[in-house]
């Protein structure tokens, strides 16, 4: 049995072999945001992402604290804490308690609450529908 082969042009030809684009380089900036939700969903809940960030000197190093943010499917969010990056280790710079207390604040606002009864809602109808 003979293989037909497949008649392609030279345009056809160097189309499909293309050169791959470089991988998008990222500003340090954003590989730390990157990195501190990373650290925050797999270590501390999937709600809390890093959002802000801001680079200080401390006796002479450079580290960065982070603002951390509770942030709900419905878009519904609040502040939660601070986070310290010092190049290696992520620290908590809010007391677990205030940060709690915050989170229960967040969870009991009625707009946060409003939102979530019409993302319900909307799911439920369209599993209906």
């Amino acid at each position: 049995m003979v293989k037909k082969g497949s008649k392609r042009t030279q345009a056809q030809a160097s189309a499909g072999t293309g050169r791959r684009r470089k991988p998008e380089v990222l500003d340090e900036e954003e590989q730390i945001l990157r990195k501190a939700t990373q650290h925050l969903v797999f270590q501390h809940g999937m709600f809390l992402v890093a959002t802000g960030l801001r680079e200080v000197q401390v006796r002479g190093f450079r580290v960065w604290i982070i603002t951390v943010t509770l942030r709900y499917t419905t878009g519904h969010e609040g502040y939660i804490g601070d986070l310290l990056y010092d190049g290696e280790e992520f620290t908590f710079l809010t007391e677990k308690s205030v940060m709690d207390e915050r989170a229960r604040k967040i969870a009991d606002d009625p707009e946060r609450m409003r939102k979530w009864n019409e993302y319900r809602a909307s799911t439920l109808q369209a599993e209906q529908g």
